[in-house]
């Protein structure tokens, strides 16, 4: 992706030049709105032997608030769903789009779409969708951005209210973070209520972006008034977290929002989110995790429960990325039609292909981190769930793959969930696990007094899987030959399933 031609100017029209422009070539034109205010976009060609095509078909669904079946004006878009297409009768696109808009680009009139929208299944009894679908699309090249709509009247008047925390960095001994509480309006009429939020006993707050918020012991609270339709409003936390001894790395810090609408809510399993990050030592700009810490109480965890992820992306190159792709294949353990948008940083589509999952940010310009540290940054949050069938024991990998414009793939770490029987309730103790020596060199005992070695598991602060090794004695010697320097978490299993996690260092 390369810049080939730039203009700026205040005046009203301006002109550029595609020096040898190839046939058959897609060139993206990028149009900024520095003043803000409504207007309209018209490209004239007024040189050159070739024709400027750019046809293909743009899909939009509104709220249709009359149900007469067509966009009047004040019609907003509805975002609650998603776009399903598929090209010449092949792969299924599930297609979500925060805008309610999705765009699809082609000149070769030979080639045949379906296309349909489908409301959140959440929300799905309140809406009707009609028409639904279009059947059997094609371009007529040359003749433009042609427009389908999918008009979506409510059945019924509902509220709903929803809280998500966005995990902005990861917490570090002596350092400040930040958390990102996010609330959103899915119902279809204004609501006022409240939200709360408590953080970790063991960190303070040191500033809310919001005012007017009440501060007590456990965190603080906030009276929310006239929030629209499908309005988000965000709130950021920034939190202090002690030095060490206070705190060690590989500890878990937790923080919980909550909202409520006075107005009653139908949809309850939204109305509460927490988010548990492990104290790092390490920094890594790209990388992903999941809400719950790496492990889930398996009796705390139900059929309308989510995992959530947040994958964490900065520009660290020389130069502002035009693109940005993130990457997703999901284990077979978690159910890919589940995939909900939590929030992202910038305007995106993401685009499901059964079980693989890819973000666009086009046209996302992002600054590198040496010009601008905070908005050389970026990142999604999803959720989705796991299928029938896990138990005590089932562990859960995620990894994801970022593409800044035409460069390699930056592979995150792969972040492990597992499901266990209790957490901070183990049936061994921690003082009769022993670890020696620690700090160790390239061997370290592993010795469980009064019991049998299941498993041992070693992970880094970012959660990656650096051992892993099934056992069946009271002690056993692992190899760190291979580890680098630094701090690591021993997972420790006994024949009864229960677990003991110590930190360890390796120098």
């Amino acid at each position: 992706s390369n810049t080939v031609a730039c203009s700026y100017s205040t005046a009203a029209v301006e002109n550029f030049s595609i020096p040898n422009a190839v046939s058959g070539q897609f060139y993206m034109l990028m149009v900024t709105n520095f003043a803000n205010l409504p207007g309209q976009i018209s490209i004239n060609q007024i040189q050159g032997t070739g024709a400027i095509d750019c046809t293909g078909m743009n899909f939009t669904a509104f709220l249709d608030s009359n149900s007469n079946g067509m966009r009047d004006l004040g019609e907003v878009n509805f975002p609650l769903g998603e776009f399903h297409y598929t090209k010449n009768g092949g792969t299924l696109h599930n297609i979500t789009s925060p805008s309610g808009s999705y765009g699809i680009y082609d000149i070769n009139g030979s080639n045949v779409y379906d296309v349909s929208f489908t409301v959140d299944p959440s929300y799905a009894s309140n809406y009707a969708v009609s028409p639904s679908s279009f059947m059997g699309l094609s371009v007529v090249p040359g003749s433009g951005l042609t427009e389908y709509y999918f008009p979506v009247s409510a059945l019924q008047n509902y509220n709903d209210v929803g809280v998500a925390i966005i995990p902005n960095q990861q917490p570090r001994p002596g350092l400040q973070y930040t958390n990102t509480i996010k609330y959103t309006n899915y119902g279809n009429q204004t609501v006022s209520g409240s939200l709360s939020f408590t953080h970790d006993p063991l960190v303070s707050i040191s500033s809310v972006s919001q005012a007017g918020t009440t501060p007590n012991a456990a965190g603080f609270s906030y009276n929310y008034t006239s929030l629209l339709p499908f309005e988000s409003r965000e709130i950021q936390v920034t939190m202090l977290v002690p030095p060490i001894p206070t705190v060690s790395l590989g500890w878990l810090l937790t923080n919980t929002a909550s909202v409520a609408s006075v107005s009653g809510d139908t949809v309850l399993e939204n109305n509460t989110a927490s988010s548990s990050q492990i104290i790092i030592g390490s920094y890594d700009p790209n990388d992903k995790m999941e809400s719950h810490g790496g492990h889930i109480a398996i009796n705390d965890f139900g059929a309308g429960d989510y995992l959530y992820y947040t994958i964490r992306f900065e520009n660290t190159g020389t130069a502002s990325a035009q693109d940005v792709r993130v990457y997703d294949v999901l284990d077979n353990s978690l159910e890919p039609t589940s995939v909900r948008m939590v929030d992202a940083s910038h305007d995106f589509t993401l685009d499901r292909l059964d079980n693989q999952l890819t973000w666009r940010f086009d046209n996302i310009n992002l600054p590198f981190s040496s010009s601008d540290p905070a908005g050389a940054k970026g990142f999604v949050t999803f959720k989705v769930k796991p299928k029938p069938g896990y138990a005590v024991g089932t562990v859960i990998p995620n990894t994801a793959s970022i593409f800044f414009d035409l460069n390699p793939a930056i592979v995150t770490n792969t972040f492990y969930t597992e499901f266990v029987t209790n957490l901070g309730n183990e049936s061994f103790t921690a003082n009769e696990l022993m670890i020696y020596p620690n700090p160790a060199g390239d061997l370290v005992n592993v010795s469980l007094n009064g019991g049998i070695i299941k498993a041992i598991v070693i992970y880094d602060m970012l959660g990656k899987k650096v051992f892993d090794r099934k056992a069946g004695a009271a002690s056993e010697t692992v190899d760190l030959s291979g580890v680098s320097p630094g701090i690591y978490l021993v997972e420790v299993t006994d024949a009864e399933n229960q677990k003991v996690i110590k930190k360890l260092s390796v120098k």
